[in-house]
């Protein structure tokens, strides 16, 4: 009887964390696709850029803004659930910000690309297709007006 009441318990637990991890992310998990691309910053490969993803009115079930690290060589893949798989139909807009390693990480492109409502860098994610992003071009000298 105590055996089964363990058993009973654990397997109310384990629900219990399933459906809240899924509550945190918006629901079950949706479907993804590979979302890749490169951040330049005057034509160099730009190394430890924060690419944030905010998720527009077509975005199947985002909710959150997601965000990913560029590499050495300026390459990032998105990410919703786990590491590079992606994000879930729909369009996005992409903002930056190139981080200066210290205590508190400063933005050496001074805010430049970091409002979602100034930005011109979005991609549109299509069912069943992976989406290259490209060669997105900053400028330390902030967007050209």
């Amino acid at each position: 009887m105590r055996v089964r009441f363990v058993n009973v318990f654990v397997v109310i637990l384990l629900a219990l964390i399933v459906g809240c991890r899924e509550q945190q992310r918006g629901g079950p998990r949706l479907e993804t696709y590979a979302t890749n691309g490169v951040v330049k910053i005057d034509g160099e490969p730009g190394e430890m850029v924060e690419v944030q993803c905010h998720p527009g009115p077509d975005a199947t079930g985002i909710k959150y803004t997601l965000s990913t690290m560029t590499d050495k060589e300026g390459k990032f893949s998105l990410t919703t659930y786990e590491s590079g798989d992606g994000l879930p139909e729909g369009t996005y807009t992409l903002t930056f910000q190139w981080l200066e390693p210290g205590f508190v990480p400063k933005d050496k492109l001074k805010g430049a690309y970091t409002d979602p409502k100034k930005s011109t860098h979005t991609i549109k994610v299509v069912k069943g297709q992976p989406t290259d992003a490209g060669v997105i071009e900053l400028s330390s000298k902030g967007p050209a007006k």
